[in-house]
């Protein structure tokens, strides 16, 4: 191997790689990056077998080559070289020389044999989608899904794409979030196809989204064997496994219709919810809704520390109760609030309850009171 590049290239495309290396596996291979030419380009592979990354960066290659460096330490080296041109060769002893304009360093290279095939997608399972609608409802939904393995189907986001529309859901078992997006280019499915269902896990559609940055389109589809799926993008692949098992119902978890409505100012009921978490934070979380006549009351108790309440103004229609929530699934759902008002749909004290941001009539979220004792 023997090539030339641009060291600000080259470190922009590590620092993205790296962070899909292993940190835990059993497999060395895995801690290192592997380094490939492909067709008048280098290619950087990096797995931790849930994630997989292949990533092209422009390069000057005098002669072809394949190599395994260990990731930490070839990201950390590379990001203290000064920008400019660096030239690297791989001699017949399986050591790299690195040559850049004030420093030379060789780095011992580890054989690429066992080094796990990153697999690319099925031309004919491929769909192209508008990025920016796909991190949209990622943003929107994923915060909700489950962050621990004990249930594996909870960490997925259900993501399902008709022609039409694309519809993904959330739960972690408290709480639901689920973003339908009408589509006005539609999406071009394979004949007999009416739609395509994929359980992809959170972190992988959110690391989707962090890598996408100046992309319109992006490109979805399936590996050969159906068990991965592989996002495209300019100039890298991303490369997720896809959760197996059923997911929830989640159309029986959303109420049909609601008997009380609470209509309240979004940066008012905010506030009144973070002032109110000081407290909650000392007592499980808990923060305690009182619907009045013209007024939600919010209520937090910590013996240790004190109290507090706060009075929003709302519209409310419907009988007023008592209902308490974990005030943290509140305020997740406000971070994603744009809208000045929020709507609040409600049955009785232990049925899920509606979180609506006006401004999105798209963007159904469910959260689940919790039992407190009077």
């Amino acid at each position: 191997m023997k090539l030339s590049l641009l060291q600000e290239n080259l470190n922009s495309a590590l620092s993205n790689v790296s962070r899909f290396v292993s940190s835990k596996s059993q497999l060395p291979i895995l801690n290192n990056i592997l380094i490939t030419t492909d067709n008048g380009r280098l290619k950087l592979s990096a797995t931790n077998l849930e994630l997989g990354i292949n990533y092209w960066v422009g390069a000057k290659i005098e002669q072809e080559g394949v190599l395994a460096l260990p990731a930490k330490e070839i990201t950390e080296f590379v990001s203290y070289l000064s920008s400019g041109k660096i030239d690297c060769e791989l001699n017949d002893k399986n050591l790299l020389s690195i040559f850049s304009t004030k420093a030379e360093s060789t780095f011992a290279t580890i054989p690429a044999t066992d080094f796990p095939t990153i697999p690319s997608i099925n031309p004919s399972t491929a769909f192209e989608i508008d990025l920016s609608l796909l991190a949209t409802a990622v943003s929107q939904v994923a915060f909700a899904a489950a962050s621990d393995d004990s249930r594996p189907i909870l960490t997925a986001i259900l993501c399902k794409f008709t022609s039409q529309s694309f519809t993904l859901v959330a739960t972690d078992g408290f709480r639901l979030s689920l973003k339908t997006i009408k589509l006005v280019n539609p999406i071009k499915l394979n004949d007999g196809q009416e739609e395509l269902t994929f359980l992809i896990p959170a972190r992988s559609l959110i690391e989707v989204t962090k890598l996408a940055k100046n992309t319109k389109k992006i490109t979805i589809g399936l590996t050969s064997d159906g068990h991965q799926v592989v996002f495209v993008l300019d100039d890298l692949e991303l490369v997720s496994r896809l959760i197996e098992g059923d997911y929830p119902d989640f159309k029986r978890i959303i109420p049909d219709s609601f008997t009380t409505r609470i209509f309240i100012n979004r940066e008012e009921f905010s506030q009144a919810v973070k002032i109110a978490s000081v407290f909650a934070r000392e007592s499980a979380n808990v923060v305690r809704f009182n619907l009045k006549a013209n007024a939600l009351e919010l209520t937090a108790n910590a013996p240790q520390i004190g109290q507090n309440r706060a009075t929003v103004e709302a519209k409310i229609e419907g009988n007023p109760f008592q209902v308490a929530f974990n005030f943290k699934f509140i305020n997740d759902f406000l971070n994603i609030c744009k809208g000045e008002e929020i709507l609040i749909e409600l049955n009785e004290t232990f049925s899920p309850v509606s979180f609506q941001d006006q401004s999105d009539p798209s963007l159904t979220h469910i959260i689940g009171p919790v039992s407190v004792q009077n």
